[in-house]
C-alpha cells in the first residue's frame, strides 16, 4: 500500500539514534536542520498521488498489489528507459534534488537478486528466496530505502582482515542459530537518518581471509547498536534568510557516518555470508545500478546550472557574447552526454539469465559517469563565467528587506533594461547556492558520490571491446 508524505514522517519517528553536532536528536522530523531532508524524502511519497506523474510512478507487482515503480524489476529496455525518466521528473519536481528515498534501495535490490540468484546456484544457498522477501516487504510496505556501502576503510593499503582494528569495515562478529550479530561503521551514507530500513553490501573485493567482512542484510534504521552521526550541513545553517536558500531550506540531502555496535540481524535478513568470492560481483553490480541513477538525475541537475546561467547572461546583457555561449554549450554537454549515456545504456541493455532482470549496459553507465565526474569542475567554472562576481559578493536577503536598503539596491543591481533589479537579484541568490552554500559540498559529491573517478576508468577498460578494432589493425599489418 502507498504512503503519502504525512505517513511517512510519521514512521520516521521510532527511536532512532541520531545525533547533529554532538546532540541527540529526539525527533528528527522536528529537528530545525533534519527536517529538511525529512520532509525531501516526504515529498517523493506524495508524488505518487500527482495526477501527473501517477501514471508511470505507481504500478502492481506480480500479486496484484499497488506499489511505486521505483519498486518493480526492470525487464526490459522500456522498463529502465521509463526508470531514469522517473529519475529526471522526480528531481525536477524536488528543485532540482536528487529524491532517493526509493531509487538506492532499489539499486540495491536488482544488484541483491542477481548476485545471489547466482550464488544459489553454484551453493545451493537460498539467500534468493530472503531477497524476495525482503523485496516484498520493502514494495508492500511502500519504505525508504538507505544502501551503506562504503567502509571507514582505515589504512587503505591493508585488506579487512589486516587492519589494526578488525572494526573498520563492517563484520559479521559473532554467528549464531537465529542470526548474526554485525559490527563496523559505514562513511557518508546518504539519507540514511530519514530512512525506513537500512541495506548494507560490502565496498571491495575479499580474500578468503576476510570471510568475516563479506556480509550483506538489511536492519530497520531504529534497530538496536545504530548510531548515526550526521555531517554539519553547513549549507542549509548558512541559509539565514529565505530568499538565501530557495532550494536548500526545502529539498536537500544529509549524509551521515553509520556505526553498528553489536547489530542483531535474523537470518532472514541476511544475503551474504562469508561467501567472499560474490562481495565484489555484489558490490560491482550495485555501483552499475546506481551509477546509471546517477547519471539520470545529475542530467537534471546539469539542465538547472544552465539555464541559471543563461538567465543571469541575459540579466547582464552579455548573452550573445561568444564566451557566454561557449559556456552555455560546456553547460548543455554535461547534461546531455548523461542524459545520452543513460538512454544507450538502457537500449544497449542485457537480461540476467537467472532472473530476467534487464540492466543497463556497463560500459555506457560508466562512460557517462566519467564524463559527469571529469567535466563538473570545468562546469562549475563555465558557470561562474556566465555569472560573474555577484554570485559571490550579492548582499543578503535581510538587506532586500531593509525599507532603507532596497531602493538602494534596486537602482543599483538593475542589469538589462528589461529585467528588474529584484529578479537579477534573486537570480545571483539562487547562483551563490549553487557555488556557494552547496558550492564546496557538491564540488565534492559530483567528483567522487556514486563512485570514483578511477572506478569508472576500471570498468570501461574491463567492459570495452577492442576486438572490432583490432581486426582492423591485424589487416593493416597484413597488407
Amino acid at each position: 500500500m502507498l504512503r503519502n508524505g504525512a505517513q511517512f514522517l510519521e514512521g520516521l519517528v521510532d527511536g532512532r539514534r541520531v545525533y547533529y553536532r554532538g546532540e541527540l536528536v529526539a525527533d528528527v522530523t522536528r529537528h530545525p536542520v533534519l527536517q529538511v531532508p525529512a520532509r525531501h524524502s516526504a515529498l517523493l511519497f506524495d508524488l505518487h498521488f500527482d495526477p501527473e506523474l501517477q501514471p508511470e510512478l505507481v504500478t502492481t507487482d506480480d500479486t496484484g498489489e499497488t506499489i511505486s515503480t521505483f519498486y518493480r524489476a526492470p525487464a526490459s529496455t522500456d522498463d529502465l528507459l521509463r526508470r531514469s525518466r522517473l529519475i529526471e521528473a522526480t528531481t525536477r519536481r524536488s528543485r532540482g534534488v536528487f529524491n532517493i528515498a526509493k531509487v538506492i534501495g532499489s539499486d540495491a535490490l536488482w544488484a541483491l537478486h542477481i548476485v545471489t540468484a547466482a550464488l544459489d546456484r553454484s551453493r545451493g544457498t537460498d539467500y534468493r528466496r530472503r531477497v524476495l522477501e525482503y523485496h516484498r516487504h520493502v514494495a508492500h510496505g511502500d519504505r525508504a530505502v538507505s544502501v551503506a556501502q562504503t567502509d571507514v576503510k582505515g589504512d587503505r593499503s591493508l585488506r579487512p582482515h589486516q587492519q589494526a582494528d578488525p572494526d573498520l569495515y563492517v563484520r559479521i562478529r559473532e554467528r549464531r542459530s537465529d542470526g548474526i550479530v554485525v559490527r563496523g561503521a559505514k562513511a557518508h551514507i546518504t539519507q540514511a537518518q530519514v530512512a525506513d530500513e537500512l541495506i548494507v553490501i560490502p565496498s571491495r573485493s575479499l580474500t578468503p581471509e576476510d570471510a568475516d567482512y563479506a556480509v550483506a542484510f538489511a536492519v530497520p534504521v531504529h534497530a538496536p547498536g545504530i548510531t548515526m552521526i550526521t555531517r554539519p550541513m553547513v549549507e542549509l545553517e548558512g541559509a539565514l534568510h529565505p530568499v538565501e536558500g530557495p532550494r536548500v531550506r526545502y529539498n536537500t540531502l544529509t549524509e551521515a557516518l553509520v556505526v553498528f555496535d553489536d547489530v542483531f540481524v535474523p537470518w532472514e535478513r541476511v544475503f551474504l555470508a562469508g561467501e567472499t568470492e560474490y562481495a565484489s560481483r555484489l558490490a560491482l553490480t550495485f555501483a552499475l545500478w546506481h551509477r546509471f541513477s546517477a547519471i539520470s538525475y545529475r542530467a537534471v541537475q546539469a539542465e538547472l546550472m544552465a539555464a541559471l546561467a543563461r538567465e543571469i547572461a541575459e540579466a547582464n546583457g552579455i548573452a550573445d557574447k561568444s564566451h557566454v555561449r561557449r559556456n552555455l554549450v560546456e553547460l548543455i554537454l554535461l547534461a546531455e552526454v548523461q542524459r545520452m549515456a543513460a538512454h544507450l545504456a538502457a537500449y544497449r541493455c542485457r537480461i540476467d539469465p537467472l532472473t530476467g532482470i534487464a540492466y543497463p549496459d556497463p560500459l555506457c553507465v560508466n562512460l557517462g559517469k566519467l564524463y559527469s565526474n571529469t567535466h563538473y569542475l570545468s562546469a562549475t567554472q563555465a558557470f561562474i563565467d556566465c555569472a560573474g562576481g555577484l554570485a559571490a559578493t550579492a548582499p543578503s536577503g535581510d538587506d532586500w528587506a531593509h525599507p532603507d536598503l532596497r531602493p538602494v539596491l534596486e537602482k543599483y543591481l538593475t542589469g538589462r533594461a528589461t529585467v528588474s533589479g529584484e529578479r537579477r537579484f534573486r537570480l545571483f541568490l539562487l547562483a551563490r547556492e549553487l557555488v556557494g552554500l552547496l558550492g564546496g559540498y557538491e564540488n565534492v559529491t559530483m567528483v567522487h558520490a556514486e563512485g570514483s573517478i578511477e572506478a569508472s576508468v576500471i570498468e570501461i577498460l574491463r567492459g570495452y571491446d577492442f576486438s572490432a578494432g583490432r581486426r582492423i589493425v591485424e589487416e593493416l599489418l597484413g597488407a
